[in-house]
């Protein structure tokens, strides 16, 4: 979802440099880990890139990083692919690795422990290596670990969260002009992000990324769900459970690259990235293969798998985005308590559900994802 996806350009009367400040999390308590199905979906599409990683001639101390964790339900397969090929190096069996795991100070760190505590990282090996995992409560815009530690490191479906919002003046506000400003915070964040790990990595280690993209072909990102979304707002507004003040300040900060915007990014950092792989590809929800599968049966299973299937790419959804709309309640309607807020919440998501079922039942629910693979030089 864009950063003006939705009502109103950032309403420039209420509490500007908060409104701009990208300081959200992915939805707590595990409802993230939870509702990442689609995530996890373009993880495995970006796991081949991890098979060709060089590992046999780093130092025996070897660090890997991830950049954008969140509850760490998508890092443990990227982690045990890279954990693999390392140990399995003929030199490798007594060594050491650190695994870090990174994201901003707001992220529920809980169910990031819960869930990294519970894992055996490689059963199926040999005893005699030492495996060490830790958190870094850091935005990956700044300094994450120390420099020139890390061998290898990856961030996926992270990077199309700016740092900020631009900010939106009169001037700018119409769609194009908020777009262009999108777009050139998205050019600064990627090469302050590339730049950043520059420092952070080892020469000859190598960074995998993937982020939400703009297709070449032009098919938009998940349209009907962004209008039953846009459509359940409005109708709040209009019967008066939130204010257009609330709407108005609503946004997602995000940015879908183009293939030819990460390629601008990548040749101001061409003197220490070198790329090895770039490429698009369509990543689509899961629960709409299911749909598929089960769309067969009789009457009665076909409506209750459109309502599965509804519930659950309108949970997706808010795993990204509740943090967004509770933000905007706190920025526009302060007097609002928790429960009030949460209870606000819970009726977006019900009529965004409502609406998804009545109006674009059904509809595929896909997002283009760019995938890059890049050697530290």
């Amino acid at each position: 979802m864009t950063a003006q996806s939705y009502l109103n350009p950032v309403d420039q009367g209420h509490d500007h440099s908060r409104v701009l400040e990208n300081d959200v999390p992915m939805q707590g308590a595990g409802f993230y880990n939870a509702h990442s199905a689609l995530q996890a979906a373009a993880m495995r599409r970006a796991l081949p890139l991890f098979d060709t990683i060089p590992v046999s001639n780093v130092s025996e101390r070897f660090t890997a990083v991830e950049y954008g964790c969140a509850q760490g339900a998508n890092s443990i397969l990227p982690f045990k692919r890279i954990l693999k090929a390392r140990f399995s190096a003929s030199n490798a069996e007594k060594h050491e690795a650190q695994l870090i795991l990174s994201d901003r100070p707001g992220n529920d760190f809980n169910t990031l422990v819960q869930t990294i505590n519970q894992i055996e990282w490689l059963p199926n090996l040999l005893k005699g290596h030492s495996i060490f995992a830790s958190m870094a409560a850091k935005s990956f815009y700044d300094c994450v670990v120390p420099s020139n530690t890390v061998d290898v490191g990856f961030s996926l479906a992270t990077l199309h969260h700016l740092e900020r919002s631009p900010s939106h003046t009169p001037a700018s506000n119409n769609a194009d002009g908020n777009q262009d400003l999108n777009r050139q915070q998205a050019h600064e964040d990627l090469t302050r992000f590339l730049t950043l790990r520059a420092q952070e990595f080892r020469q000859g280690g190598s960074l995998i990324l993937s982020f939400v993209s703009q297709s070449s072909t032009g098919v938009p990102n998940y349209p009907d769900l962004v209008d039953a979304c846009r459509q359940a707002m409005i109708q709040m507004v209009m019967s008066g459970r939130i204010s257009p003040e609330v709407a108005g300040v609503f946004q997602v900060p995000t940015y879908d690259r183009t293939l030819e915007d990460v390629r601008m990014s990548l040749a101001q950092v061409k003197d220490v990235w070198q790329t090895e792989e770039l490429f698009e590809a369509e990543i689509t929800h899961p629960a709409y293969e299911r749909l598929q599968a089960q769309a067969r049966g009789g009457e009665t299973e076909t409506e209750m798998a459109s309502q599965l299937y509804a519930d659950t790419v309108v949970d997706w959804m808010m795993a990204v985005i509740a943090g967004y709309f509770a933000k905007a309640l706190q920025v526009a309607a302060p007097g609002l308590d928790d429960d009030a807020r949460k209870g606000l919440l819970t009726e977006w998501s019900k009529r965004t559900k409502e609406i998804f079922l009545n109006e674009h039942r059904d509809s595929k629910v896909s997002c283009w994802f760019i995938f890059v693979k890049l050697l530290r030089i």
